[in-house]
């Protein structure tokens, strides 16, 4: 799978986490992680300004995304038994999320899970979860026309921020990839891939020729 929110699948893990927060930066800390427990150790927030509706908890981010599955607004693919290909998991009320064996799986709520039919490698398709819980849309703040305009960021200022999503996310035993960090920083800077990938090219390089590095 690839890095986090560039990925066209995410786990249900990483599908709870942007209920939550509407985050891609939240998607891509969730990525690797694979049981609902280990979302406790997240520090998710709420979505920012901008979002429509009222935010979601991380209690009721599984119900909101059963019942969305239930409606058939999203589809969860996963393995049946956790063996075989993956295909759509047909929806059913009795149906409910839990952690089985180091994964976050659809069964029934039965002491002997196992002894029932379950669902295993559970993915859904980004696109679907960002459709169906959007995330919030960017106020357009209204100026007079004699006012100055905001100044653009540095180059420097785009590299402290890419350094320090960097380590954020090798702190967690993440890959930091360049595609990640390009994205980390084109939204949170409003820039374009071709300015992000000059100031990644133009910066100083490490000794092996590799990372940009700040001077």
């Amino acid at each position: 799978m690839e890095d986090g929110a560039l990925s066209p699948w995410w786990t249900v893990p990483q599908a709870l986490v942007w209920i939550v927060t509407r985050s891609d930066q939240a998607v891509i800390r969730a990525n690797g992680l694979r049981t609902l427990a280990s979302l406790r150790r997240l520090a998710l927030g709420v979505p920012p300004p901008g979002h429509v509706e009222p935010p979601i908890s991380p209690t009721a981010a599984p119900h909101e995304l059963i019942r969305a599955w239930h409606a058939r607004r999203v589809a969860i693919h996963g393995r049946e038994g956790g063996t075989g290909s993956s295909r759509p998991v047909p929806p059913r009320h009795d149906r409910y999320l839990r952690d089985y064996r180091g994964e976050a799986c659809l069964g029934l709520k039965t002491l002997y899970f196992n002894s029932h039919p379950f669902w295993a490698s559970l993915t859904l398709q980004a696109d679907d979860c960002r459709r169906y819980w959007p995330a919030p849309l960017r106020p357009v703040l209204r100026t007079p026309r004699k006012s100055a305009a905001a100044p653009a960021p540095t180059a420097a200022d785009v590299l402290a921020s890419i350094e320090e999503n960097r380590r954020a996310l090798r702190a967690e035993r993440k890959r930091a990839g360049r595609d990640v960090l390009l994205k980390a920083a084109m939204d949170h800077f409003g820039l374009s891939r071709k300015v992000a990938l000059e100031i990644w090219n133009s910066a100083p390089r490490d000794r092996k020729g590799g990372r940009p590095k700040r001077s």
